[in-house]
């Protein structure tokens, strides 16, 4: 096996994960505190957008990850908007927009969803390393899934740069250090909420 092969399989393996611990957190606490309604509206764009490049360059590890990163950022916007956290037509709007551009510019042109995806994906975590540096309560995020995000990063980083691409590769290089904020901070914010429980017990 390749470096390009085993990367991509890795980091689509994390892919597959590491959205999941985020949605069980915000269902199981029934909270979304801490947790970036702009950031997810972002990535709902961003990840239908680098689907599409997937699909368009065929490559099967992007498609797999982006369609179950997308799944799970569905599942986070009917929280958010359950929550009050954001209103109810703006994921609507977002995921129609961003369907309409993948379907007419994957027949146009491939490479203008892929560069699209890059100027709009990329940033898309953010707003939410920004709300968590600003923040001392993340009580709706999940430590785990971004610590498996940066990790997911380092893999496609890896998988751009060993097949010559840099659409795939160079993104990683913001998503990796906001990913590695965001778990330090929720990390930071859940040992806090413990010390403050043992001290209000005793």
């Amino acid at each position: 096996m390749t470096l390009a092969n085993i990367s991509g399989a890795v980091a689509a393996l994390l892919a597959v994960v590491f959205i999941w611990p985020q949605v069980v957190r915000v269902y199981a606490r029934r909270s979304v505190e801490g947790v970036s309604g702009l950031s997810h509206l972002i990535g709902l764009s961003g990840t239908l957008m680098w689907l599409t490049y997937g699909v368009s360059i065929g490559s099967v590890p992007m498609v797999i990850s982006n369609a179950n990163i997308e799944l799970a950022i569905i599942a986070l916007m009917v929280m958010l908007v359950r929550k009050h956290a954001l209103q109810w037509w703006l994921p609507i709007v977002v995921f129609s927009s961003t369907a309409l551009f993948c379907a007419i510019f994957y027949v146009v042109s491939p490479a203008v969803v892929g560069v699209a995806g890059v100027l709009v994906g990329t940033p898309a975590i953010v707003p939410q390393a920004w709300r968590a540096a600003r923040s001392q309560r993340l009580f709706g995020v999940s430590t785990m899934s971004y610590v498996l995000l940066s990790l997911m990063g380092l893999g496609w980083f890896t998988h751009g740069y060993a097949i010559g691409d840099p659409v795939v590769s160079y993104p990683n290089l913001i998503l990796i250090p906001c990913a590695m904020i965001i778990a330090w901070k929720a990390w930071r914010s859940r040992n806090a909420a413990v010390r403050e429980a043992a001290t209000a017990t005793t």
